[in-house]
């Protein structure tokens, strides 16, 4: 239950980041600019993304298995592996316009390494 709070919590409180950051650019008028009716298309790509990362944090639960969760090394690539390998692809995929990539997958990152910080202490006090 605890690994399904911890990818929760980074897909919704991501998704509120990047949202926010999509309604400051667009104020700015730095993105969202255009007369059209895709003028809002960030803030589906917003939720996109973070949905996109969401998917790859579900091997979060490798850490079920007593042996993964033990080493940090494994725990660790069980958090990062799959969401860092979206985000390098999807940059890749967009490589003329780096927005995008920083404003959706940072919050995620920042969010999903306190929650693995988080883990890992209470890790080293079940063990002590």
């Amino acid at each position: 239950m605890k690994f399904l709070k911890i990818i929760l919590v980074c897909f919704f409180i991501s998704t509120l980041v990047s949202l926010t950051g999509v309604f400051i650019l667009q104020s700015a008028q730095i993105i969202g600019t255009a007369d059209s009716d895709m003028k809002n298309l960030p803030y589906g790509i917003a939720i996109g993304f973070n949905l996109y990362l969401f998917l790859g944090t579900l091997s979060v639960f490798f850490n079920l298995n007593q042996n993964i969760r033990e080493n940090s090394l494994w725990s660790a690539l069980s958090f990062f592996l799959l969401p860092a390998i979206f985000l390098l692809l999807s940059l890749f995929a967009m490589w003329d316009e780096a927005w995008p990539g920083v404003l959706y997958g940072l919050p995620y990152f920042i969010i999903l390494s306190i929650c693995y910080l988080g883990f890992r202490k209470n890790m080293s006090k079940k063990i002590m």
